[in-house]
């Protein structure tokens, strides 16, 4: 005889980077195991494909996870975990090298709750991803936030210096050039053109693209705290997933 089925209840986000409403489920113990395995691994990427995983199993809606912006990853996992193990965590917060704003030596732990319904993507005001590189000749590129797919793929380059790793990042980012009358999409280019276009920048130009990634949006939450021990007010900034686990 078959066992009887259970139904989960239906929650619903909407994804930062695009707006779009996606309905999900909380993950079950057989996501939950994923999850503790990936822990247990300490493995960045091992974590990441457990998280990828997770929200394929969980979204009710069809989304390409592989596609998700990095910052939009993070923001669906957080809700997902608070509406599957809790929606709060127990932060234990200190004072930054011990002292406190008024520069007296404290190192008391104060507990603090966190709702992680309260922590947002946080975007900079001016950001945007069509950056013009050249005001005279109005070329510019439109760029596409980096996904864990890209992540992924540049861990594969191997090292590389830092001035290569930021080129490799925007070249992989870029969706389509373009000037006063045409469009040249990525997809169109070789890797060589476009290492080639990005190469023959100047560093005015340069620093406007890596500017893109500077500014782009984060999950990202300020905590005020008052400290138990001395009394002091403080604030910490939390920022990506790995601060919210918990």
């Amino acid at each position: 005889m078959a066992l009887p089925k259970l139904k989960s209840p239906i929650f619903e986000l909407k994804i930062p980077s695009t707006g779009k409403s996606i309905k999900y489920r909380p993950f079950l113990v057989k996501e939950q195991k994923l999850l503790l395995m990936a822990l247990e691994s300490q493995e960045t990427e091992e974590m990441f494909r457990a998280i990828k995983q997770i929200i394929n199993n969980c979204a009710v809606d069809e989304i390409d996870v592989d596609d998700l912006p990095m910052f939009d990853l993070e923001y669906f996992f957080l809700r997902l975990r608070a509406k599957s193990i809790g929606e709060t965590i127990e932060l234990k917060l200190k004072h930054n090298d011990g002292k406190n704003s008024k520069g007296v030596e404290c190192s008391h732990v104060t507990s603090q709750t966190l709702n992680l319904l309260e922590v947002e993507v946080q975007k900079e005001e001016g950001h945007t991803n069509k950056i013009i590189i050249d005001d005279e000749s109005k070329v510019g590129v439109v760029l596409r936030y980096p996904t864990v797919a890209l992540a992924n793929r540049l861990q594969q380059l191997g090292p590389q210096n830092q001035i290569d790793s930021v080129v490799s990042v925007i070249v992989e980012s870029i969706d389509y050039i373009f000037d006063a009358e045409n469009v040249y999409p990525a997809s169109e280019s070789t890797k060589e053109e476009l290492m080639a276009f990005i190469n023959d920048l100047s560093q005015e130009q340069f620093g406007k693209l890596a500017q893109f990634f500077n500014s782009m949006p984060k999950l990202k939450h300020v905590v005020k705290w008052k400290c138990e021990g001395c009394g002091a007010s403080d604030k910490v900034e939390m920022e990506g997933m790995a601060n919210f686990f918990g």
